[in-house]
């Protein structure tokens, strides 16, 4: 993921707070089919940055060439059993 800061979430949950650029989203699917869904915020709500879709066991990855700027901060939501991301930003 580069030389970003780098965050990995096991649940739903603000990943920073704060102004920022996005730059990729990893999800890995667990047992069934999952979906990331990234907010520019602190809750799962406002501007959507960026939605991933796996099947199960699957993983489905996101890197804008420029980033994605953001201003609240960021939060990722989750549906599916087990789903994990990484999340790289500035």
């Amino acid at each position: 993921m580069g030389s970003h800061t780098s965050s990995y979430k096991t649940s739903a949950g603000i990943v920073k707070t704060g102004p920022g650029i996005l730059h990729e989203i990893h999800l890995a699917a667990g047992v069934d089919a999952a979906t990331a869904t990234v907010y520019d915020n602190t809750a799962a709500s406002g501007t959507i940055l960026a939605r991933l879709a796996a099947v199960a066991n699957g993983n489905d990855r996101y890197a804008p060439k420029d980033g994605i700027p953001f201003g609240v901060g960021v939060y990722v939501a989750f549906t599916g059993t087990t789903p994990t991301a990484d999340i790289a930003y500035d």
